[in-house]
Parts: C-alpha cells; sequence; structure tokens
C-alpha cells in the first residue's frame, strides 16, 4: 500500500520540527491565507477556522496529499493575542503577561481530499508567567528571540525560567498538539503510526 504524503501548511518551524522528532517525514508548503481574529467568535472556533482555511488552501492544490493545517493564538484576560508585529509589540506583549496566566488554543484540520476525508479540532492549555521586574523583563527579552510565534515567546530553552505550571498539552504550547493530531488521522481513517519512521 502506497501511503499518501503528507504536507504541513504551515511556515513555522517548530511545528515542522515536531513532526520530524516525532518520525514523521514531511513536505512544508505554507498556506497562503489571511487568518481572521473574529472577537465575535470564541477562540476555540477561530484557531479551528483558521486551520481549516490553511488546510483547504494547500489541498486544493495537492489533492492526493494528507494536509495538516494548524493555528495557535493566546487569550490573555479577554484579550486574543496572535504573533507580535515587531519587537515593540513583543517586548509589550512579554510585559503584560509578567505575574499572570495565560490560556493556549491551537486549532488543527486534516484534510484528504482523495479520500474525502476530514476532520478537524482544538486543543487548549494553560499556563502562568513568573512575576518579573522591568530589568528583568528587559534581560529575558533580549534571550527570548525569535518572536514568529502565537504571544511572541517559546517555553523552550531560556523560556522554560519564566513559564510554568503547565496545564494540559505541553506539545499544544508548542503549536502542535500531537495527541489531538492522532486522533484527527483516525477520524479521517488513517492511523498515524503507519507515518512514523525509525530511520534518520
Amino acid at each position: 500500500m502506497i501511503k499518501e504524503e503528507i504536507i504541513l501548511a504551515s511556515s513555522s518551524e517548530r511545528r515542522s520540527r515536531i513532526l520530524y522528532e516525532s518520525g514523521i517525514r514531511h513536505r512544508v508548503v505554507p498556506a497562503d491565507v489571511e487568518e481572521t481574529k473574529d472577537s465575535s467568535r470564541h477562540i476555540s472556533e477561530t484557531v479551528v477556522i483558521n486551520a481549516v482555511m490553511k488546510a483547504e488552501a494547500v489541498a486544493a492544490l495537492h489533492a492526493d496529499a494528507v494536509v495538516i493545517g494548524a493555528d495557535t493564538l493566546i487569550v490573555h484576560g479577554k484579550d486574543i493575542i496572535g504573533k507580535p508585529a515587531d519587537e515593540k509589540e513583543a517586548f509589550e506583549t512579554l510585559k503584560r503577561f509578567s505575574g499572570s496566566r495565560i490560556e493556549v488554543f491551537t486549532g488543527l484540520s486534516v484534510i484528504r481530499s482523495s479520500a474525502g476525508k476530514k476532520a478537524e479540532g482544538f486543543e487548549k492549555s494553560a499556563l502562568n508567567i513568573t512575576a518579573l521586574t522591568e530589568e528583568r523583563i528587559k534581560r529575558y527579552f533580549k534571550l527570548l528571540v525569535p518572536y514568529d510565534k502565537a504571544g511572541g515567546f517559546s517555553i523552550e530553552g531560556i523560556g522554560s525560567l519564566i513559564f510554568d505550571d503547565i496545564e494540559g498539552s505541553y506539545f499544544n504550547i508548542l503549536g502542535l498538539p500531537m495527541t489531538r493530531l492522532s486522533t484527527l488521522f483516525t477520524q479521517t481513517k488513517l492511523d498515524i503510526l503507519d507515518y512514523v519512521s525509525t530511520n534518520p
């Protein structure tokens, strides 16, 4: 049986790395779509809509592949936060996060156009951010680059010193909840284990 190619419809290097480290070979084809942050919808709906848009855009061009779409947003208080526009916004975001709790939502979509199958869902996690002084924020900020992710920062590396008390999926916070992804594969009549290779 010839397995369908897996395509990740995302430009996120971290999502791609998670797949590779899980032994799942894939190709990256970023989706050219405009993401929505419609405040009239619950954030869980928004991330799923964005993930589906990404997956559908790429699946339309690669009908024989299994296409994965993903989108991650953060809730801080009543605010929905995506990727910071620039360094200044990233710095202000870290100041806002200091001493507070945030929720992370990731929407996923898996589309198999050739089989007429698709599935989508979302994952929610939460974590605390250590209270930081202005001087401490400035020092951490210089070490937390790059900022090309929801909320601007990663819990990996130096981020592990300020992001704590994780509730829910760790991989969701990284942007690709693998257990949820496995469930969506099952819903499209695939076993994600069939795509795991132990070869480098």
